[in-house]
């Protein structure tokens, strides 16, 4: 969590936390805050890049798996893909690899989609790499027609999203 505040309001901002997370089920040891000004919260992507590229890791394959897991509806007027179920949970894998073992990882992800297909898990990945319009009909869903008539409508020249290859199958 990151706390936004000035010195106005530097004695408050607890308390304004505490209001906002109170009604959560977590564990609270696993919460994490630290204390920066705004200019290093929104500068924190280049510090990490600086760190990752003096240690030769920022140029590195990171194939990462990120899933909408059920729990239990959505609501139909959205055209995200999710689970059919009023709650889900965001995993995300995040791997970092090298150019040697990259591979690898790329293997265990579609391990772990393999056994969610097997065990009946309906997931429903983020920003998915289909490669055939079946696939992608399959993830979308019954929202596949809402899914085009929307596509058609707000991107008639299909110049958005072109490598996700929704429409423009290889």
């Amino acid at each position: 969590m990151v706390k936004y505040y000035d010195d106005e309001t530097a004695n408050s901002v607890d308390k304004v936390r505490i209001t906002h997370i109170e009604g959560l089920n977590f564990i609270p040891g696993f919460t994490f805050m630290r204390d920066e000004t705004y200019v290093d919260f929104l500068n924190r992507v280049r510090r990490g890049e600086i760190t990752l590229k003096s240690k030769g890791l920022w140029d590195v394959p990171n194939p990462c798996l990120n899933l909408l897991v059920p729990k239990s509806r959505w609501d139909d007027k959205m055209s995200a893909v999710v689970p059919d179920e009023d709650i889900f949970y965001s995993v995300g894998l995040l791997h970092s690899g090298s150019f040697n073992d990259w591979q690898d990882l790329d293997n265990q992800n579609n391990e772990i989609l393999d056994f969610c297909d097997r065990a009946g898990i309906k997931m429903k990945q983020y920003l998915p790499h289909y490669k055939s319009k079946e696939e992608w009909i399959k993830h979308v869903g019954p929202k596949w027609n809402t899914f085009q008539e929307r596509k058609a409508q707000f991107d008639p020249r299909m110049i958005l999203s072109p490598g996700q290859n929704i429409f423009n199958y290889v």
